[in-house]
């Protein structure tokens, strides 16, 4: 029987929700870029920022606390720039690491999990080793560091076949390892069109599904050096219809609560390059955080967040 927005408004989700969050604004302009170059049809409610600013940061958590969120799943490193070898380089992690240490006065306390991965390839097995290694000396000890299962929770994003990953859940015995991939899969999913596979731990909700993301990991423009023209140009309306006015969110937000999985894992923050954003928007404001609140049965939780805005 599926589950309808009123019943889900009056039961509370009391899974974890996660939600994706991508750090590349601090290096890169490249969410900014694209919008201009692919006709985006959303803009951020706060233009052009880096997410290494300290208010831009607090404003972004402040806002998740109002959708509902219980964990930000912070990716290292889903651009050109670094790999893993450059954790040291990020100026983001440690201003969010520094709020997250300092949650007192906040009546929803956010947690961290760490996503590895290497831009449109996999790390190495010493990538991983290195990357694990200081999540372990640096964050998985600290309170707000998920536990999933009974230990530190790792996602590895995996770019086709990875040879190393199989070695690096063999050797360990620290973290809770989940490989994630784009679309079904057996592992855990980081986007899907709806209906979603149903999948007791982890369930990915998104915005919007464009054909521009499958489009690029089948490579058939953008990571290509000769870009498809036509077909970047026709991505502006196309990702914007295929978001239908937010009922593509409600009705995997409502699958994912009849499966009521461990995590519903919602895909992403601000991707703005991907157009899977539900960060507040000029062109839709707040509504699709609100819309993850009431629909997780957290609307009056996070009333206060509202009121502060």
């Amino acid at each position: 029987m599926t589950m309808t927005a009123i019943e889900a408004q009056q039961q509370r989700f009391d899974g974890t929700v996660a939600v994706f969050y991508n750090p590349i604004t601090q290096v890169d302009t490249r969410e900014w870029n694209s919008i201009r170059e692919f006709s985006g049809p959303f803009h951020p409610l706060i233009p052009d920022y880096r997410c290494d600013d300290i208010a831009l940061l607090r404003k972004h958590l402040q806002w998740m606390r109002r959708a509902g969120i219980d964990v930000i799943v912070y990716d290292i490193y889903g651009f050109k720039t670094w790999d893993i070898w450059d954790i040291p380089k990020d100026r983001t992690l440690p201003l969010l690491i520094e709020e997250l240490s300092h949650q007192d006065g906040e009546s929803r306390k956010l947690q961290l999990v760490i996503w590895l991965e290497k831009w449109f390839e996999n790390p190495t097995l010493e990538q991983y080793r290195y990357g694990l290694d200081y999540v372990r000396e640096h964050l998985a000890e600290q309170p707000f560091y998920y536990q999933y299962q009974g230990k530190p929770l790792v996602v590895t994003y995996l770019n086709g076949v990875n040879d190393a990953i199989d070695v690096i859940e063999q050797d360990n015995t620290f973290y809770t390892l989940r490989r994630v991939q784009p679309f079904q899969t057996e592992n855990w999913s980081y986007i899907e069109s709806y209906p979603q596979t149903l999948h007791q731990e982890w369930m990915p909700v998104n915005p919007g599904f464009d054909g521009y993301l499958e489009a690029a990991y089948t490579q058939k423009y953008v990571y290509q050096q000769e870009v498809d023209l036509e077909a970047v140009r026709q991505h502006g309306p196309i990702a914007a219809a295929s978001r239908e006015d937010g009922r593509l969110f409600e009705r995997q937000l409502l699958r994912a609560r009849e499966v009521n999985p461990d995590i519903v894992f919602i895909s992403g923050w601000n991707d703005w390059q991907c157009c899977l954003q539900i960060e507040p928007a000029v062109e839709y404001g707040f509504q699709y955080i609100d819309m993850a609140a009431r629909l997780l049965g957290r609307e009056t939780e996070t009333r206060r967040y509202r009121q502060d805005e």
